[in-house]
């Protein structure tokens, strides 16, 4: 009976461990890469580019603090709680030099309805006239999502003016990512 009961203690007692560490690894937030030097976009198909380009890369912003918002046309995460935060934070750094705003669709799934070819009616819809591009996840192509390590969509990533990513998250709170881009601006550090 004495070597029984702690079999059945560890038996009881066990499963509970397992289950709350899982459930804390699932509400751990994923980072990503932050903190390392932000890949590449590799993004081929874009709309809205400024005047004389045909695409974008990273080198096109140096010493800037890129935003970058990832996005699938039919995420509804994305055109309802998401989206809207990308208008108001373009809408607050209009004509600010020193920030760049970037949409990408990266499809990972309906490769149909989260085609190029809505890009420009998402944009529209939105009313956003920042540069779109699409990437879509396919097997054995590069990926933003994998190199990004991104846990879907919605998804965005802040990279600062040295090309290193200070947020990659799957939201975006309005006035402290407003704050921080600021801060990034100034070249001061974000929490």
């Amino acid at each position: 009976m004495k070597r029984f009961f702690p079999l059945l203690l560890a038996t009881a007692v066990l499963p509970t461990l397992l289950l709350n560490a899982q459930d804390e690894a699932k509400t751990e937030p994923l980072k990503g890469i932050e903190g390392s030097k932000a890949p590449a976009l590799g993004v081929q198909t874009w709309i809205n580019l400024p005047e004389g380009k045909e695409r974008l890369t990273l080198y096109d912003f140096p010493s800037k603090v890129v935003v970058i918002f990832l996005f699938q046309s039919t995420c509804e995460a994305s055109k309802k709680r998401e989206f809207p935060i990308l208008q108001q934070l373009v809408k607050e750094f209009q004509g600010t030099e020193d920030v760049v705003f970037l949409a990408i669709q990266t499809p990972f799934q309906d490769y149909t309805s989260n085609s190029e070819f809505m890009l420009k009616p998402t944009a529209e819809e939105f009313d956003l006239d920042i540069p779109f591009g699409h990437l879509a996840k396919t097997k054995d192509a590069y990926s933003i999502n994998v190199a990004y390590e991104t846990g879907g969509t919605p998804w965005w990533v802040v990279i600062n003016k040295e090309g290193v990513v200070e947020f990659n998250g799957f939201t975006m709170n309005a006035e402290v990512g407003a704050e921080n881009i600021r801060k990034l601006i100034a070249g001061e550090e974000v929490e």
